[in-house]
């Protein structure tokens, strides 16, 4: 029957083939009842999607935290079925919160550590910039000294600038 909703079929071919598929007689009244019951439960899957993809947008635009977008769950819950939301165990809400900050407080650190490598990585580039330029200018002042010319004071502060050295 519901290969035949999906297909949109009529209800008198839908029955025909229930008929020639199972032998069995529905009566078309009762095909369109359970189409219209079909429907309205893909309409409220549907709407539950759309429902959760906005939530899921809405988080990730404005800069929810899971745990506030379970509570906004949990109160949404709530406000449309009041009964049915008290089947629902408080505590795995609540569990469900904790587990979701979490995961939360994981990304963060993670950033964290990211950009805490990544500054090392530029300390360690800004170490070797600095080695090579000391490593070219005392072999230019060896050159210098080799071809018997005087070392300047001048010289000297060049080196003191590359360690940062301000006598």
């Amino acid at each position: 029957m519901v290969a035949c909703f999906r297909e949109k079929l009529p209800a008198s071919m839908t029955a025909a083939r229930i008929l020639a598929e199972t032998g069995e007689t529905v009566a078309e009244r009762t095909i369109g009842r359970r189409k219209a019951e079909w429907t309205a439960a893909q309409n409220r899957r549907q709407a539950g999607r759309e429902r959760m993809e906005d939530l899921l947008l809405a988080m990730e635009s404005g800069n929810r935290t899971a745990s506030e977008m379970v509570n906004a769950l949990a109160m949404e819950a709530l406000m449309n079925d009041p009964d049915g939301f008290s089947v629902m165990n408080p505590i795995e809400v609540q569990k469900t919160s904790i587990a979701a900050e979490r995961v939360r407080l994981q990304r963060e650190r993670m950033e964290l550590q990211k950009r805490q490598v990544a500054l090392e990585e530029a300390k360690f580039e800004l170490m070797k910039q600095r080695e090579e330029k000391a490593i070219a200018a005392t072999r230019e002042l060896a050159q210098k000294s080799a071809s018997g010319q005087s070392l300047k004071p001048e010289d000297f502060r060049k080196i003191q600038d590359i360690y940062g050295i301000n006598s």
